[in-house]
């Protein structure tokens, strides 16, 4: 149990991006933080979610995606992001 005004220490950090395997467009951008005491999931499982997630939304309105893991860390607030298609690096738009 956590004393008042103690943080709970963060023992991961996950991201990765769903993208339109074509064109490079993102499409979802899904992050995980695993705080310490909870399971921390696979990167396959954080692909999977992050396609789930997606397609919940989207049903059928999509082309060929994939998804790409990322730097957590690297995905800055308010910035817009694509995928180069043929090295499978995440760039800035």
């Amino acid at each position: 149990m956590n004393a008042i005004g103690s943080a709970a220490t963060i023992r991961s950090k996950k991201a990765c991006v769903v993208y339109d395997a074509e064109t490079g467009r993102v499409w979802h951008v899904h992050r995980v933080v695993t705080f310490d005491g909870g399971r921390e999931p696979s990167d396959a499982e954080v692909a999977a979610d992050a396609l789930r997630a997606l397609r919940s939304l989207h049903a059928g309105q999509l082309g060929a995606l994939e998804t790409l893991r990322v730097d957590h860390d690297e995905l800055k607030p308010g910035k817009r992001y694509r995928v180069d298609v043929d090295k499978k690096t995440l760039l800035q738009s």
